[in-house]
Order: C-alpha cells, then sequence, then structure tokens
C-alpha cells in the first residue's frame, strides 16, 4: 500500500470515528449545483482586500478556501469568495459565489512540508477532536394568517308587531274624543259668530254656520278619539 492509498485509508477510518461520535457534517454546495456534506479538515486560505479611492471607486473583497473531508472519504476544496464593489450610476454591487472541486493527490501534497501526506495525515488525526457537530440555522416559522372575517349576511327587518285592539279603548277614546270636540266646537262657534256678527250677516245665517261649526268639531273629536282608543294597546292607557 503506497503513501496515498494509505491516507485514503486513514480519511475512511476518520470519517468512521466522527460519525461514532455523532459528530455531524455540514453541508457544502456550489453555484453549479455540487453539494457534498464534511467536515472541515484546515482552512487553506483567508484573503481580504479593502480599497477605498471615493464614493464611486471602491471595492471589498474577500475569499476562503477549505480542504473538506467528504462523508465518503474523498477530500475536497470549497472557495467562497465576496466581492462588493462600486458600480456604474452610483449603485454598489453586490457578489457571491460558492465553488466545490474534488482534490488531486498532488494538492494534498502541498498542504504542509514533510513526507508526503504527513500533513494532511496529521490533520486528520486532529479532527475527532476539533470537529464541531453542524447544526442548521433555525427556521423562522411562517407568520400566522390571520383568517378573513366572514361577513355575516344582513338579517331582514323584523316585522313590527299588529297593534292589538281593544274595545275599551274605543268606547273611552269615544267619550274623551266626544268631551274634546264639544269644547272645541263651542269654542270656535263663539268665535266664529263673533266675527260673522261684525261682518254684517243676519242672525240667522250666523246661528246656521255656527252650529254646523260646533258640530263638525265634535264630530271629528268623536272619531279621532274613537279611532286612537280602538288602536292604543291596554298597557299604553
Amino acid at each position: 500500500m503506497d503513501a496515498y492509498e494509505e491516507l485514503l485509508d486513514l480519511a475512511r477510518r476518520t470519517v468512521g470515528t466522527l460519525v461514532e461520535k455523532g459528530i455531524r457534517p455540514r453541508p457544502y454546495k456550489a453555484d453549479d449545483g455540487t453539494t457534498v456534506e464534511g467536515w472541515l479538515v484546515k482552512q487553506m486560505a483567508d484573503h481580504t482586500k479593502d480599497e477605498y479611492h471615493g464614493l464611486n471607486n471602491w471595492e471589498e473583497f474577500r475569499c476562503t478556501i477549505e480542504l473538506v473531508l467528504a462523508t465518503d472519504g474523498r477530500f475536497f476544496s470549497f472557495t467562497e469568495t465576496w466581492n462588493n464593489h462600486s458600480g456604474t450610476n452610483g449603485r454598489s454591487v453586490h457578489e457571491h459565489s460558492q465553488a466545490l472541486h474534488h482534490v488531486s493527490a498532488g494538492y494534498l501534497v502541498s498542504v504542509g512540508p514533510g513526507k508526503p501526506f504527513a500533513a494532511v495525515s496529521t490533520l486528520l488525526e486532529r479532527v475527532p477532536w476539533t470537529a464541531t457537530s453542524y447544526t442548521p440555522p433555525p427556521v423562522r416559522p411562517a407568520a400566522p394568517v390571520s383568517p378573513t372575517p366572514v361577513r355575516q349576511a344582513a338579517s331582514p327587518p323584523k316585522a313590527q308587531p299588529a297593534r292589538p285592539r281593544s274595545v275599551v279603548g274605543a268606547i273611552l277614546g269615544f267619550g274623551g274624543g266626544l268631551l274634546f270636540g264639544c269644547a272645541a266646537g263651542g269654542a270656535c262657534a263663539i268665535v266664529l259668530g263673533i266675527a260673522l256678527s261684525i261682518g254684517g250677516l243676519d242672525g240667522d245665517t250666523v246661528g246656521v254656520t255656527t252650529f254646523a261649526t260646533a258640530m263638525f268639531c265634535v264630530a271629528t273629536g268623536a272619531v279621532v278619539g274613537t279611532v286612537t282608543g280602538w288602536r292604543t294597546p291596554k298597557s299604553a292607557r
């Protein structure tokens, strides 16, 4: 077994140890859709550049490269970059990219000094002690949707109950109306008689006119009193 095969065998055994210890792998996803789950072995690079030459000439750049041990024992490099800079028309440009690449044996040799793959082997032996279990970010619960209030159909107007009829009320109303009509008729006859006498009419004409007026007031009062008493409930009296 050569040195590279020994490294791959150590990688598979390291994966088994991590699984036994219950250390959950982290998902890594590239912009092209490539996805792997694994553990961080080493952060290979962390490059940052900030330049500011004015409102329309500035740049903020950051790049990280991580060596990842996948759950199947393979090695990947995960590159993530952020590039924020000034754009045209004074608008800022924000760019973010992610890339995954399966690394070669030569790449692993260059990880550190010493014999081929010695540096990676040393890092693998430390991973079960340095790796932390991945915790998914909390998912915000969806805002509750307020139920749409149901409009109740307008109830038809209630029919007014018919007023009860009262014979006693009619009799009492007749009597009250008759008395009111007599009083009103007498007053009207007196006032009308004086007015007609002043106007020069003869006595017969004045007498007939005032008598007719008085009888009209008496009849009207009796009728109105009777109808009102007939339609008035007992409780209203």
